[in-house]
């Protein structure tokens, strides 16, 4: 029987309502994947889960009893107060391995672990946090060293980061995402919103945002009177490629006021939303293609176990 190769060590990514977990050799090459939707959220409502159990239960087949315990690098909600343990946010500006540095190591039961959590990052004078997101820019500067300029990271509260000579130096957060779902299934916009989709209708709301920054609440009440007052057999342009329009298009607009003289923009996501972020920078003339966030963050995951291993 052919022996199988065990990891020597393990990759963790613990979101609020997932986590995925990956079995990783020196040479950073990927042995398994696990993935689980037991993510914080669903152990701090259930008392009878622990973020231990949890672990163990999806690496049990790549222990070894009497081993060396297998060092495990976690990023992500693991970290957070209401985690598994908290571990203080890293402040900008901010080197990779600041970042790592900062990892905090629970105690756990279970002899053939050892367990690295990986810190967030905060930002103190333009108040904002991040947890999750900052190894994914990591792993972006460790595949991008020369870099300058704005990372874009699409999601419920996207994050936008200024990345130069190596360190995190500036980010902020826009809750675009979850303003769009508020106003397109709690507002009277509700009405107004379905999922017919116009390409075109959408370019013109980012145009239109960055036209007239200061009519933003104005543009969202639009996209209810434009039905109402259209004429007989006029067409109408969908109300949620106007509402996304509107919303990404504002987010966009206060970065591209952030931009300096060659700065470049990235951008990390896949699926329909990266897909709206990269038409709505084509309207401003700057091409950034999708990369896939879970490549990064193993990336980043990498780079940290490097730091904190050794």
């Amino acid at each position: 029987m052919e022996q199988k190769t065990l990891p020597t060590w393990v990759a963790v990514d613990w979101g609020t309502s997932n986590l995925r977990v990956w079995a990783m050799d020196d040479s950073a090459n990927i042995l398994g994947t696990v993935e689980s939707p037991l993510g914080m959220n669903a152990i701090a409502d259930d008392p009878e889960l622990g973020f231990e159990g949890v672990l163990i239960g999806l690496i049990e087949n790549w222990l070894v009893e009497g081993a060396a315990p297998l060092p495990v690098v976690i990023c992500g909600m693991a970290g957070a107060r209401q985690g598994w343990l908290e571990a203080p946010y890293c402040e900008v500006p901010a080197a990779p391995a600041d970042l790592a540095m900062g990892a905090v190591h629970p105690d756990v039961l279970d002899p053939r672990i050892s367990v690295s959590i990986l810190p967030g990052l905060c930002q103190r004078g333009d108040a904002d946090v991040m947890r999750g997101e900052e190894t994914q820019l990591v792993g972006f500067m460790a595949q991008n060293p020369d870099f300058s300029g704005w990372v874009c990271l699409p999601g419920t509260h996207s994050k936008w980061a200024r990345l130069s000579g190596g360190q995190i130096l500036a980010f902020r957060t826009y809750m675009s995402g979850e303003v769009f779902a508020l106003l397109s299934q709690n507002s009277i916009l509700r009405h107004s919103v379905d999922e017919t989709w116009d390409d075109v209708a959408f370019v013109d709301a980012v145009r239109s945002a960055n036209a007239q920054p200061s009519g933003f609440l104005h543009s969202l009440f639009t996209v209810r009177a434009g039905a109402l007052v259209a004429k007989d057999g006029a067409v109408v342009p969908p109300g949620a490629s106007v509402l996304s329009g509107a919303v990404i298009g504002a987010e966009i607009a206060d970065v591209l006021s952030l931009l300096r003289a060659g700065d470049e923009i990235a951008l990390i996501g896949t699926g329909k939303l990266a897909s709206l972020y990269q038409a709505a920078l084509v309207v401003h003339d700057h091409k950034a293609t999708p990369m896939d966030g879970a490549a990064i963050t193993l990336a980043g995951l990498a780079r940290a176990h490097s730091v904190v291993i050794g």
